[in-house]
């Protein structure tokens, strides 16, 4: 990655390992337009934020330290975002992802990312039913700031909020495809279903809800981003009738999810509760409403900490009501 440094690009690593030999090392790769700071352990939103702060480009590019991105594919950005970067249409490059799995390698890109109508963009970043790899796009500063500032404003965390993220991406503009193999993905614990939820299970644990939070996974996934097109101001204001189409597919999707989906709770105390929440909602399927749901869920936080209970209910329901949520 230090390689890539020019007076086009600009490289900025952030080592938050807490490795002593790790950081002296990282020391002699650090050259002119070439950043290394190296910090105290800490979560990736924490990192992505600080990032940014550093970034000075226009578009912002961050990796994950286990993934590649390949040589010729950063060559080519500048002059592609050059062409682009007084479109205000545009929100994002990406170009063709490889996915490094246990069970070999494939090569996809994300259908319909490049079209003008959002409800073809979100269709088309549901449709692939594979890890979100989207997240790992090259994106307009302007975009990435705005949206990052709604996130840090939640007043939780989950691991299924990179969805949320390249959802307010898409809302925001389309992405300009670059024509090369792009990105390198490489899973990793999240290629096994066991290892993955509990990967999911420690961002609950993190942000101080119990492991039995984690039945509602992805009925968080589908009501928050579905509360968000319908009411957020962090994109263009589309037509009412048109937002409420992507809503409805978004949460669809969602939702298949959530009742297709065996979660575990690891043994928790909470997990008859969230069985028998999770049966309510399935039976109600035609009857939800976003203002049912915020209470039905908040509710349930409630029952083992009443104040993310209290915080997650007050900033959803600002967001329901399209009131300035308060931040957390």
């Amino acid at each position: 990655m230090c390689s890539w440094a020019s007076p086009r690009v600009q490289v900025v690593i952030r080592d938050n390992s807490g490795n002593a030999e790790k950081r002296a090392l990282l020391k002699n790769f650090q050259q002119d337009y070439c950043q290394i700071v190296s910090v105290d352990p800490c979560e990736p939103l924490e990192t992505y934020s600080e990032l940014l702060g550093l970034a000075e480009g226009e578009f912002i590019f961050c990796t994950a330290d286990d993934d590649q991105c390949l040589d010729r594919a950063i060559a080519a950005l500048p002059d592609l975002i050059d062409r682009h970067a007084n479109d205000a249409s545009v929100a994002a490059v990406t170009g063709t992802y490889a996915l490094e799995t246990p069970q070999g390698t494939s090569i996809f890109s994300y259908k319909d990312v490049d079209s003008d109508d959002p409800a073809a963009r979100v269709r088309g970043f549901l449709s692939f039913p594979g890890p979100n790899a989207l997240f790992y796009s090259v994106l307009r500063r302007e975009v990435a700031e705005r949206v990052l500032l709604f996130i840090k404003g939640m007043p939780i965390y989950l691991s299924f909020h990179d969805q949320i993220l390249c959802l307010l991406y898409l809302l925001s503009g389309k992405y300009v495809p670059l024509q090369r193999l792009f990105y390198i993905y490489d899973v990793g614990v999240w290629a096994a279903a066991a290892s993955a939820q509990k990967r999911d299970v420690d961002f609950y644990t993190a942000a101080g809800l119990d492991p039995a939070a984690n039945k509602l996974h992805w009925l968080l996934c589908g009501f928050e981003g579905a509360a968000l097109i319908m009411n957020s101001t962090c994109f263009p204001d589309y037509p009412r009738a048109q937002r409420q189409g992507m809503a409805d597919h978004w949460f669809s999707v969602m939702f298949a999810r959530f009742k297709g989906n065996s979660r575990i709770t690891c043994d928790s105390s909470f997990t008859h509760q969230a069985d028998k929440l999770c049966a309510k909602i399935v039976a109600s399927t035609g009857q939800l409403s976003f203002e049912k749901m915020l209470a039905d869920i908040s509710d349930f936080f409630a029952l083992f900490s009443k104040q993310r209970a209290h915080a997650y209910f007050e900033f959803w329901s600002a967001v329901l009501n399209k009131r300035l949520p308060p931040t957390h």
